[in-house]
């Protein structure tokens, strides 16, 4: 499990709290719709299992993306490293569609990964998932957090979701070499995943 430092703007630096509305157990997670738990049990690249799971083609659409030199307000044993963070706050649409299914907001440690990798992140508007694919950087992907909560604030302006409107997210971080390289946040839009009623 994650500490809850992560739960400060989803992560791990100061700033206005995460909206989660309350943790999901294993059996609370079992209750959702079966695509979203597919989804969120998925262990491997979220845009391919969502194109199979959407029945489209998934695009990435970058909302915001900047390089900070350092993260300000960090403090304590999970604070990002030191050197040039990245961070990236994306939908993943389908493109005949136009659904956004899935908003996420990444934060990642640039120094510690190889060149082309970053400047696949910031150049392309490719997958996090398919440039580490890729890159074939070894990496371990922690545990994720579930919760549900009201959508981030971050996602306003968009309008691929109706202000206040609940979210289901998870959280994990991504390891190289022993070092956390990536803070992870996606949250599935559930004006998408409904069952039909």
């Amino acid at each position: 499990m994650i500490p809850d430092i992560h739960l400060n703007d989803g992560l791990g630096y100061a700033g206005a709290p995460d909206p989660v509305e309350c943790m999901l157990t294993d059996d609370e997670i079992r209750t959702l719709n079966r695509d979203l738990r597919i989804l969120i049990a998925s262990n491997g690249t979220l845009t391919r299992i969502l194109g199979i799971v959407a029945d489209d083609e998934i695009f990435v659409q970058i909302l915001e993306q900047q390089v900070h030199e350092t993260m300000p307000g960090t403090s304590g044993p999970e604070q990002p490293p030191d050197g040039r963070l990245l961070r990236r706050r994306i939908l993943l649409r389908g493109r005949s569609s136009g659904h956004a299914y899935v908003a996420a907001e990444s934060l990642i440690a640039m120094d510690l990964l190889p060149p082309a990798m970053t400047t696949s992140l910031t150049k392309t508007d490719c997958p996090i998932g398919e440039i580490l694919a890729a890159s074939r950087l070894e990496t371990f992907k922690e545990a994720a957090d579930v919760w549900v909560g009201p959508s981030p604030g971050w996602l306003a302006g968009s309008g691929c979701e109706t202000p206040g409107a609940k979210t289901v997210g998870r959280r994990y971080r991504l390891i190289s070499g022993g070092r956390p390289v990536m803070i992870i946040t996606e949250y599935f839009l559930r004006n998408i995943f409904r069952d039909p009623s």
